[in-house]
This record gives C-alpha cells, sequence and structure tokens, in this order.
C-alpha cells in the first residue's frame, strides 16, 4: 500500500459508505509532531456537518436567514416575521391577526373586516364606509353623502351639494353658488359676478365676458382684441396695437411704432425711428440711416458714415472717406488711399502706402519703402535700406549694401552678410563668419561656425562643435559629449558610456561596470547564455535550461556538521530537472506570484 497514488486505489461507492468507515485528518493544533495524523468516522463527521450546515430535511435555523435569491416554498411555512427587500408573491396570504405593510398590497381581490391604508387604488369597491387620508377611484357611487376637506376629480355627477371648496378640472350644473371655487375650466353660457371676481393666474374666456365696473388684474390680460374708453396698463405687450388717441407713459417700449407724431422730452428707442421727417432739437443715434438728411445746425459723432455728404465745415479729430473731394482741403494728417491733384503743396509732410508721381520736389523723403522707376539722384542719398537695381557712384558710404549680385573692385565692409557669395580674390579680415565657407585653401586663426566642409584640414590646436563628422580622422585627443564613429583606433580608448556592435582587441580594461546587452535586452557571452533580470536570492546557484536559457535554483548547503538545511520560502520561479524527483523539509510555503514547475513524470515530495 505504501507509495501508491489515490488515483491507484481501489473505489468505493457512496451507497456502500457505513457509519464506522474511517476519514483520515491532519490535525494542525497537535503540538506531537507524531499526532498530527488522525482519524474520524463518517458519523461523526456528520455530526459536525450538521452543527455548520442546514440539513436536506427536518433541520431547524435558530438565528438569522439571508436568502439573497429566489426562496421557492411548496408548502406550509410558519414564521413569526419576512423582510423582503424585493417582490414577494404568494399564491394565497392568511392574516389571522393584523397586517402591516409599509409598502404596496396589491391583488385581484382584497377582503376583510377593516382596512385602513393612507392610498387605495381600485377599479371597484364596496364599502361601508371608507375612511382615511386620501381615496382614489376610477368611479363610484355615493347613495348618501360624500364629504372630506378636499374632495377632488374629473367628473362630478351630482343633484345637489354643498361645497365650501370644491375644486376639478371640469365642474357642470345648471346653477354653482359658492363661497370660493378654483376651477381649471367653467363653462358657462352667462357668467354673473355680483361681489368680487379673483383671478389668481390666467382667465381665459371663449365667449363674451363684460365688466360693469373696474377690471384690476395683478396677472396677465390677454387677447386678440381688448378695446375700452381707458386702460391703465403698467406693461402692455402684444403682436401689434391700434390707439386711436393717445398712448402715454413714463416709458414706452417696442420693436415697432408706427405714429403720425410722437412728442416727448426724451425717448431712447433700442432697434430704430422711422418716418418721413423726423426733427428735433437734440438726437443722440448710435446709426442713422436715410436716403438724404438736412442739418440745420450740427452733426456730430464718433463715427459718420455715408456715400456722399454736403458740408460747407468739416470739424473732427479723424475721418475715413471714400471720395473727397473740393476747391481747397487742408489738414494736419491726410491718410488716402489715392490722392488725385493737379497740383499740391504740403507744408509738414505726405505720407501713405505708396506715393506715386512724375515729378516730386522733396527736401527729405522718409518712408518704410520706396520704389523709383527712373531715377534717384541728389548730393547725398542716405537710407536704412536700398534696394537697387543698378547703383552708380564715384563712392558711397552706406550703413547697409544688399543685393542679389554686389560687385566691385574695392570694397571696405565692415560686416558683409549674405546668403552665399563668390570671391575671385582673397578675404581677409580680423574676423570672418559664415554658415559655411567652400574654399580650396585657407588659413584662419581661429574658425568658428556652424559647417566647415573642407576636403583635408590641419588643425594645430583645437577643432571643437556640437557635431563633427568625416570620413577620416587622425586626432591624438578627441573630447566630446557624445561621438558615432565608424572606426576608432588607438593605443587606449577612454569612455564612459560605449555603444557599440563589435569590440575587438587585445585585451579589455573596464573600471567601472561591463554591461552588455542584445535587441531583446538580454546578456549572451559567447552568444549562447542569456540571464535572468534579478540578481537572486540566498543560497540559490544559476543553472543552464540546456536551451541558452538560465534561472536561478534553491540548492542545499551543510551549514553545521551533516545537518542538511532546505529553503522555507520559496520566492523565485523554480522548476524541477526533467527525470528527477524533488524533495524539501516542510512546513514549506510558495510567495505570491512564484511558480514551482514539476514535470511530468517526477514528484515533489515534502517530508
Amino acid at each position: 500500500m505504501a507509495n501508491r497514488r489515490i488515483s491507484e486505489l481501489p473505489e468505493l461507492a457512496g451507497a456502500d459508505v457505513a457509519e464506522q468507515d474511517l476519514l483520515t485528518m491532519v490535525h494542525v493544533f497537535e503540538v506531537d509532531p507524531t499526532l498530527k495524523n488522525k482519524k474520524i468516522t463518517i458519523s461523526g463527521f456528520r455530526d459536525y456537518l450538521t452543527t455548520k450546515y442546514l440539513a436536506t430535511s427536518g433541520g431547524t435555523v435558530t438565528g438569522n436567514v439571508l436568502i439573497q435569491g429566489d426562496l421557492t416554498v411548496t408548502g406550509v411555512t410558519v414564521v413569526n416575521s419576512i423582510t423582503a427587500s424585493g417582490a414577494a408573491t404568494f399564491s394565497g396570504v392568511l392574516v389571522q391577526n393584523n397586517l402591516t405593510a409599509s409598502g404596496t398590497i396589491s391583488g385581484q381581490t382584497i377582503t376583510g373586516q377593516a382596512l385602513q391604508s393612507v392610498t387605495i387604488n381600485a377599479t371597484t369597491g364596496t364599502f361601508t364606509t371608507v375612511t382615511g387620508a386620501t381615496a382614489n377611484f376610477v368611479s363610484g357611487d355615493f347613495s348618501t353623502r360624500v364629504s372630506g376637506a378636499t374632495i377632488t376629480g374629473n367628473i362630478l355627477q351630482a343633484t345637489s351639494g354643498q361645497f365650501n371648496y370644491l375644486s376639478g378640472n371640469t365642474v357642470t350644473g345648471n346653477t354653482v353658488q359658492g363661497t370660493s371655487g378654483v376651477f381649471g375650466t367653467l363653462s358657462t353660457p352667462l357668467l354673473n359676478v355680483s361681489g368680487n371676481l379673483s383671478v389668481a393666474s390666467g382667465l381665459t374666456v371663449t365667449g363674451l365676458a363684460q365688466f360693469g365696473s373696474g377690471v384690476q388684474v395683478t396677472g396677465t390680460l390677454s387677447g386678440t382684441t381688448v378695446t375700452g374708453t381707458a386702460a391703465q396698463f403698467t406693461s402692455i405687450t402684444g403682436a401689434t396695437g391700434v390707439f386711436t388717441s393717445v398712448v402715454s407713459g413714463a416709458s414706452i417700449t417696442g420693436s415697432v411704432v408706427n405714429a403720425t407724431q410722437i412728442t416727448g422730452i426724451s425717448g431712447t428707442f433700442t432697434s430704430r425711428v422711422s418716418g418721413a421727417t423726423v426733427t428735433g432739437n437734440v438726437g443722440a443715434f448710435g446709426s442713422i440711416t436715410g436716403i438724404s438728411g438736412v442739418f440745420t445746425q450740427v452733426l456730430s459723432g464718433a463715427v459718420i458714415t455715408g456715400n456722399t455728404g454736403l458740408f460747407s465745415v468739416v470739424t473732427g479729430v479723424s475721418g475715413v472717406y471714400t471720395n473727397l473731394s473740393g476747391a481747397t482741403v487742408t489738414g494736419d494728417v491726410v491718410l488716402a488711399a489715392t490722392f488725385t491733384g493737379v497740383t499740391g503743396v504740403f507744408t509738414s509732410r505726405v505720407s501713405g502706402t505708396t506715393i506715386t508721381g512724375n515729378t516730386a520736389l522733396f527736401t527729405s523723403v522718409t518712408g518704410v519703402s520706396g520704389v523709383f522707376t527712373t531715377q534717384v539722384s541728389g548730393a547725398t542719398v542716405t537710407g536704412t535700406s536700398g534696394l537697387f537695381t543698378n547703383l552708380t557712384a564715384g563712392t558711397g558710404v552706406f550703413t547697409l549694401v544688399s543685393g542679389f549680385t554686389v560687385t566691385g573692385n574695392a570694397g571696405a565692409f565692415t560686416t558683409v552678410s549674405g546668403i552665399d557669395g563668390v570671391f575671385t580674390g582673397n578675404i581677409s579680415g580680423s574676423s570672418v563668419t559664415a554658415t559655411t565657407i567652400s574654399a580650396t585653401t585657407g588659413t584662419f586663426t581661429s574658425v568658428t561656425g556652424t559647417t566647415v566642409n573642407a576636403p583635408t584640414g590641419i588643425f594645430t590646436s583645437v577643432v571643437s562643435g556640437a557635431t563633427i563628422t568625416g570620413n577620416t580622422g587622425l586626432f591624438t585627443v578627441v573630447t566630446g559629449a557624445t561621438g558615432v564613429f565608424s572606426q576608432v583606433s588607438g593605443t587606449t580608448i577612454n569612455a564612459n558610456n560605449f555603444l557599440g556592435g563589435t569590440f575587438s582587441g587585445e585585451q579589455y580594461k573596464v573600471s567601472g561596470d561591463l554591461t552588455i546587452i542584445d535587441a531583446s535586452g538580454g546578456v549572451k557571452p559567447y552568444g549562447q547564455f542569456t540571464f535572468p533580470a534579478s540578481p537572486g536570492t540566498n543560497n540559490y546557484i544559476l543553472t543552464s535550461n540546456g536551451d541558452g536559457t538560465t534561472m536561478w535554483r534553491s540548492t542545499s548547503f551543510p551549514s553545521q556538521g551533516i545537518i542538511l538545511e532546505s529553503i522555507i520560502e520559496i520566492i523565485v520561479n523554480t522548476a524541477i530537472t526533467n527525470g528527477n524527483h524533488g524533495l524539501s523539509v516542510g512546513p514549506v510555503s510558495v510567495a505570491s506570484g512564484v511558480v514551482v514547475t514539476v514535470p511530468s513524470g517526477s514528484y515533489w515530495r515534502i517530508v
């Protein structure tokens, strides 16, 4: 029987299990290791399960029962109280005492001696007495009396009735006499009000309403046509209105007012004022639009625009005119897109985006740019920038000379700058700077620039730059933050970080850490092995898996004489070698996320 698997043992059917049959158990709280393995009979195990679980029949639950799903009872259930958070369906409920429901009771037929409810919703019902806060019925016949603080409904049919307060969507009858009433719809051939008629919100009359005396409306009075001899309104709002006599008030507003005459001390029109003739002593308008206008005194405003204006005198800080003409136009500053005239004398200045003419006599011309089609001449012509197709002069002093091509026999320049330049002789100076210098030979004390391109060069002191490239370079010492070299050779090569594809040499000396990585991040000496990313743990060794990969495996080391020690907690992935068994001294725990692999045909025994 020893060393046999459970699958190799003979099967015992459930019907053949006897009360005296035994089960093996490990008593974890037993102090003596030799007594941890114990036995228990089937009957004893059943007694244990009865204390923890409900039997299939005849069981008694002394505490609370929480049922999260559905509970189906086919027989009779006697309970002291039932609390259901969801819906409960009963085929029949017989209540011998009182039934109190905090929710809703619904059913085809509900009978009882007494029914007390805040709200009853029923299609039909036969009640001897109905009392409660609210009763809602689809229909009902009350042979004696209906009474209550408030009685509402869609239709009320009664021969007579006395109501202190009656409300409803529709109330009909030959005569309605009441102290007060609230009606959603009041339909009557004639409305006779002997006292006061108070309308809290809106009053809509589809026929004719006549009032013998005054009508005071605290809300809104509206209609297609409202007529009267005199009306006093705080506010009148409507699509249109016709007033045959006078409209007066502290403030009259509207989108459109069509009046033969409007008289007032002042007026504010937010949209427009229109008419054949609009007169007044003073008018403050944001915008005046009309075919023509005659102003006898003054027309003023921040901006006055129009196609044609006939003014004796125009006075203003500035003005914008599409066309301004006159025998004499004077002003300190005139900014015009086009100025046309036979002659003109400008005592101060002429300015504009473009000034053209056949002849101009200027003492001084100042502008951002100018185009002269024929000639610019003078004893002295100065300017910050001049663009000339051809400039001819004996001598000249220029702060800046620029052009596509600048030629001359001799030029004394403090600074020469351009996109490119061709010099047939020599360029000399204390400092020559350029983005690119292309020359057959050159002798420079100091060369500073973005790019230097030359077939060969001999630099006796220093070559420095953000990037120095070339096919061949012979340097005694190369110093830089980074560098990309097709080939680096020398007796000694010093670098903090050396990234390269292939290194060859007789001897390598590394004073710090040496990190060799491939494209996948693994370390492969001789291109054979990859190493784990973790540094391992104490008493673990690095072993080969036979496929070019390695992993950390636990082992045992003699520490005291002949005592063999075993790891208590496995904290890294461990695999038993194919064809071998594993043996550990228990108890042994496996850390979270760690996997112990036992190959097929192998065993891991814990003793």
